[in-house]
């Protein structure tokens, strides 16, 4: 009986080659690379306009009151992406078509180009201030009469050489590096604000208890959409890693780090100028000073490495459009990447103002922390439904979801645009 098997074992198998080539092994990142990447995306003009939007919203007890509130539905958005998403999503469009359906994938494709083509444009606008403040001390403050070191030729030279060739990657994979360099390098500015202040502890700093009008409390959540959204950027990320454990570790290590660099630069920072903070707070320093030189030298360069990251989030959009099923081919990827780089690098050329744009863009991200992850976990468990307190609970938070990221959107375009129509403030720093 036992030959009678082998014999039938062996025709069966006459097929089957006698070396199995060995299967590929799907790469994955580290779960400590994953955070840097998330780091990256989020940290970046939020933190240089932290401090002002203490000042805005009335000190730092009510401010770091909203902060705590924002950080935990942040977390909260970071749980509904563990729950709804699956390794089928590589992106955040896909995660919304996947749950949502195709009218809403639309809409969340056309908001998050809008997003990170606004955010390009900050980023080139940010490259350019530090370099102001760079060639302030290194040349003098008429340093602009020279044609070569003209703020929007700098910005065009130095953008080409060090961003350019980054744009073109197949995967944010390849961006992990440039990210975890960028990590560091601000690493060093939320170091350099809190030892500032304890060391010059300056006084007569003149600090707001309380806001000016009740209204004045919600002109942080702007910013802090701003600053702690990268939901967009870390659906891609999650894809890229091992196991849900890893993604857990991740986002907490994330957003410790986040949370601890933000309340440091803010309370700290305001600290030290009180309310005449400026929008930039590397530009109300004084700028002879090297500390803040090397300072600017790292924003810069965390700058340099997180725009590549915002365009492959752009330009995943973009592709998302395409009824194809087929992946898109490298001529279309170097035509959607070389229009972005320059037309984002024209606009911030002749569109040099950070401030106005955080507002704007921090309507978006409420969008993409609230709205969009509400409506997923509810279409999510709707399609799944079965009673039960659980899903009960689900749905509910997913319309306080909902509800909360439209009241923070509509109250930020609308304080945005009054702020526009009856402010004539301006940088505090005016260089050339």
């Amino acid at each position: 009986m036992s030959i009678h098997s082998d014999i039938l074992t062996l025709i069966n198998d006459e097929n089957r080659p006698l070396i199995v080539p060995e299967k590929r092994k799907e790469q994955y990142i580290s779960w400590i690379m994953a955070a840097g990447l998330i780091v990256n995306a989020a940290m970046g003009a939020g933190l240089l306009n932290i401090a002002k939007a203490y000042d805005e919203a009335g000190g730092i007890v009510i401010s770091s009151i909203l902060h705590a509130i924002v950080v935990v539905l942040v977390i909260g958005a970071y749980a509904i992406l563990f729950v709804c998403s699956d390794r089928s999503t590589s992106s955040y469009e896909d995660f919304v078509l996947a749950k949502c359906g195709k009218v809403w994938q639309r809409i969340c494709s056309v908001c998050i180009i809008l997003y990170m083509y606004g955010l390009s444009i900050t980023f080139f606008i940010i490259i350019g201030d530090q370099l102001d403040r760079f060639l302030t001390f290194v040349v003098g403050v008429h340093y602009c009469s020279n044609w070569y070191l003209d703020r929007r030729f700098m910005i065009t030279v130095t953008s080409i050489l060090l961003v350019f060739p980054l744009c073109f990657s197949k995967t944010i994979k390849f961006l992990q590096i440039p990210s975890m360099l960028g990590v560091l390098a601000i690493i060093y500015v939320v170091i350099m604000v809190p030892v500032k202040y304890f060391i010059e502890h300056p006084t007569g700093i003149i600090i707001k208890k309380s806001p000016d009008s009740w209204t004045d409390i919600f002109l942080v959540l702007p910013t802090m959409c701003f600053s702690y959204q990268a939901h967009v950027n870390a659906v891609p990320v999650f894809v890229s890693l091992k196991t849900r454990a890893d993604c857990i570790y991740a986002t907490l290590a994330s957003t410790i780090v986040l949370i601890c660099s933000y309340c440091l630069v803010a309370v700290c920072g305001y600290l030290t100028f009180g309310i005449n903070v400026d929008h930039d707070i590397l530009m109300s320093y004084d700028p002879h000073s090297i500390p803040v030189l090397i300072a600017v030298i790292m924003v810069a360069v965390k700058t340099y490495t997180a725009y590549p990251v915002n365009l492959f989030c752009g330009r995943t959009a973009i592709d998302s459009f395409t009824t194809s099923d087929n992946e898109p081919s490298l001529k279309r990827r170097i035509i959607i990447v070389c229009f972005w780089f320059f037309s984002t690098l024209t606009g911030a050329v002749f569109l040099p103002n950070i401030s106005l744009a955080i507002h704007y863009l921090g309507a978006l991200a409420a969008s993409f922390i609230f709205i969009f992850p509400g409506l997923c976990l509810y279409f999510h468990i709707s399609n799944n439904w079965i009673y039960s307190w659980q899903n009960l609970f689900s749905v509910f938070i997913a319309i306080f979801y909902v509800a909360i990221g439209v009241f923070v959107t509509v109250l930020t375009l609308v304080q945005s645009l009054m702020s526009d129509i009856h402010s004539t403030e301006s940088s505090n720093t005016k260089i050339c």
